[in-house]
């Protein structure tokens, strides 16, 4: 296993916020794995860290078909320290990141968000499936 997916499994089982800050870093600069995708799906439902945005980005950069249940949840469930923004930017990246893997678990993820309580949520989620077939170079998924 390569070095920057290692240091990245170190400093989550340490719940460590610079480590992970760090390796996250790391991890941008290495090629999409199986082990990459594993460890920032891991990663996105934990709340002791404080790069949510980041890790959503890394998911939809990566395409990690398996993302699609924590990037739902991710979505609807927003950090405390993220309470203030009323943009809902790390709902945005999640529902980007859906649309890009492209899987019919994302479409469906994408169809239940735009179903959701908050307006904002709603519209993104919205956009990306209007935008589906348009975007089909994009995804990943089938």
């Amino acid at each position: 296993m390569e070095r920057h997916i290692l240091d990245f499994e170190r400093a989550i089982d340490a719940r460590d916020p610079d480590a992970f800050e760090d390796a996250l870093l790391a991890l941008f600069g290495g090629a999409k794995s199986s082990e990459a995708c594993a460890l920032l799906i891991r990663s996105l439902p934990l709340n002791w860290h404080f790069k949510h945005e980041d890790v959503a980005f890394a998911i939809q950069r990566f395409r990690c078909a398996g993302a699609e249940s924590v990037l739902e949840a991710r979505a609807l469930d927003c950090p405390e320290y993220l309470d203030w923004d009323d943009n809902y930017a790390l709902a945005r990246k999640c529902t980007w990141a859906l649309a890009d893997i492209g899987t019919v678990e994302a479409r469906a993820a994408l169809e239940r968000l735009a179903k959701c309580e908050t307006e904002e949520i709603r519209v993104f989620a919205q956009k990306r499936l209007d935008s589906w077939a348009s975007e089909l170079s994009r995804k990943a998924g089938p």
